[in-house]
């Protein structure tokens, strides 16, 4: 009899402490609606890990609700750390633990949601007002409610950029691009900028090059500006690979030619480069920065063969100068029809008018560099 009497009591007991954790979650819901959240709190906070009411969705629903509610709560009265991932984590929690379609199991996946809008529409918000900072905030809670969606990535990631913060920025578009796999030729355009221009990461920038070539095989801009860091980077090599390339797939493209030519320069394969110069100007007769380099290349050719009539000592000049002399004026006659084209592209460049007017004067052609000269005085 007496052990029957004490079984009765162990049980009553077991009941009585799960009744109490209940009991504590139902007055932490009644507190959190009351607005004492430092009473919800201290009565949740052991609910989550007693073992009469850790596996129920409804602890963890009201643990989510108490942590979201001092997440928004603007008097900040009750600290906790992280409250936002704390209470998404809980709602998470009470889905798993409910049946789909159940209450809790809604009720979490409701609350989720609107941690997400809420989040949105106050970024929206304080992005409109310029500030940035805090609208990146929101965007960040926003992409721990629902890490899926592109929404938050998008807007968080042109907040960050506005403000200044490339790091974020780039995090931002690099998992749009990366994980989520958006596809968007301006997020691309802005990481390529963000690494080329701001962060100064050549390497970096020619990884999204090339990613944004592969999502977007009909954009040329993609392997051109890809070729114009290699070629800054003197990687020549795979410079000329990319540009034959690309010439194969776009052979009435001028840049191409002109890119092409300026690498055989740096190649120092100078037939190549003049013959890619005459090709980009012939595919696009007012291609300034083309006629212009390939007038340059004459010009610099003359300038070389005079130099070395300069370096001539009286009696070796006696004998070759003027021999040296002429053969520098047959370049100086080349460069002359790009000269003056390139002034016809554009009539107020300075160096092409002081380049003209070098050539002119080098050619005896003195009425042409006295009238262009009155031009550049303004007389």
């Amino acid at each position: 009899m007496k052990k029957y009497t004490l079984s009765i009591m162990l049980c009553l007991a077991v009941v009585a402490t799960a009744f109490g954790q209940n009991k504590n979650v139902r007055k932490a819901e009644s507190a959190l609606e009351s607005g004492e959240l430092a009473e919800a709190k201290a009565l949740i906070d052991p609910a989550i890990s007693d073992e009469k009411t850790k596996d129920d969705g409804k602890t963890w629903y009201i643990y989510g609700q108490v942590y979201q509610a001092i997440a928004e709560d603007s008097t900040n009265s009750v600290q906790a750390d992280q409250p936002y991932q704390t209470a998404l984590d809980a709602y998470r929690k009470a889905k798993g633990m409910e049946k789909e379609g159940s209450v809790y199991y809604t009720f979490a996946e409701q609350k989720i949601q609107e941690v997400w809008a809420k989040n949105i529409n106050a970024g929206a918000e304080k992005y409109q007002q310029q500030d940035f900072e805090n609208a990146i905030r929101n965007f960040d809670v926003a992409k721990m409610a629902i890490p899926e969606d592109t929404t938050a990535y998008i807007y968080g990631g042109i907040s960050a950029q506005q403000a200044g913060n490339m790091d974020v920025a780039a995090e931002n578009y690099a998992y749009l691009v990366d994980e989520l796999d958006y596809k968007s030729e301006d997020f691309y355009n802005s990481l390529i900028y963000i690494y080329l221009v701001e962060k100064k990461d050549n390497d970096k920038a020619v990884e999204y090059l090339r990613k944004a070539q592969e999502a977007y095989p009909e954009n040329a801009d993609f392997l051109n500006r890809e070729i114009n860091v290699l070629i800054q980077e003197e990687n020549y090599e795979e410079a000329e690979q990319k540009l034959s390339k690309a010439i194969e797939n776009e052979a009435d493209n001028p840049i191409l030619y002109y890119n092409r030519a300026y690498l055989y320069e740096q190649l120092e394969k100078e037939d190549a480069a003049v013959e890619n110069y005459k090709k980009a100007i012939e595919l696009d007769p007012n291609y300034f920065d083309a006629t212009f380099n390939l007038a340059a290349y004459y010009f610099n050719k003359a300038a070389e063969i005079l130099q070395e009539a300069n370096n001539m000592d009286l009696k070796e000049y006696q004998k070759r100068g003027k021999e040296i002399e002429e053969s520098a004026k047959v370049y100086f006659e080349k460069a002359l029809p790009y000269l003056e084209k390139s002034k016809e592209i554009k009539p107020d460049d300075e160096k092409v008018l002081s380049t003209l007017q070098t050539v002119y004067t080098r050619l005896g052609m003195d009425d042409k560099a006295a009238a262009l000269e009155s031009e550049m005085s303004g007389q």
